[in-house]
């Protein structure tokens, strides 16, 4: 149900934003993200890295065989295959409860970030709510979204609109 719902959606200007971005900037942009669709990389975005995993893709659950690209959508449990080691196929994605993907590679990003932006986000879903609060000494921090979220106070900055033609307004010199 989950792949049929994403299929269908269709990236935002934010997304393409962001995706203009990383082609200007290149290496500089770390694009992370806690959604488990593929709508940055249908903008053209090239470097997203998946916090929460990739929804069209799956994994087995008993061994340790890469994910790979999977958009078939499953009716029922009896429909999903099996990994070749006897396991049972699943959604490449972190369940709540279940450890996130890349932690290491994002706080390596993390410490290295002169500027922090989160984007259209809660800022109440953890670990990524607490992001802010590790480079909000050394960094600038910066809220982009249409509300006001659980964690705003954290940021130096928070610009209330539509995500993409703030993006486009804050990086016009990028």
């Amino acid at each position: 149900m989950r792949r049929r719902v994403a299929a269908s959606a269709e990236p935002s200007p934010s997304h393409y934003a962001l995706a203009s971005i990383e082609q200007r900037m290149g290496d500089r942009l770390f694009l992370c993200t806690q959604n488990v669709d593929n709508l940055h990389e249908q903008a053209g975005s090239k470097q997203v890295v998946h916090i929460h995993g990739e929804l069209f893709k799956s994994r087995c659950d008993t061994c340790r065989r890469l994910p790979f690209e999977d958009k078939d959508f499953y009716e029922s449990p009896r429909q999903l295959p099996r990994c070749e080691c006897g396991g049972g196929i699943r959604p490449n994605i972190c369940w709540f409860g279940e450890m996130p993907f890349e932690l290491d590679r994002i706080f390596g990003a993390l410490d290295e970030c002169t500027v922090f932006m989160a984007i259209g986000t809660s800022g109440v879903v953890e670990p990524a709510a607490s992001f802010v609060t590790h480079v909000q000494r050394r960094a600038r921090t910066i809220y982009v979204a249409q509300e006001k979220q659980a964690n705003r106070f954290a940021f130096s900055e928070c610009r209330l609109g539509m995500a993409g033609e703030v993006l486009a307004q804050l990086f016009q010199d990028a």
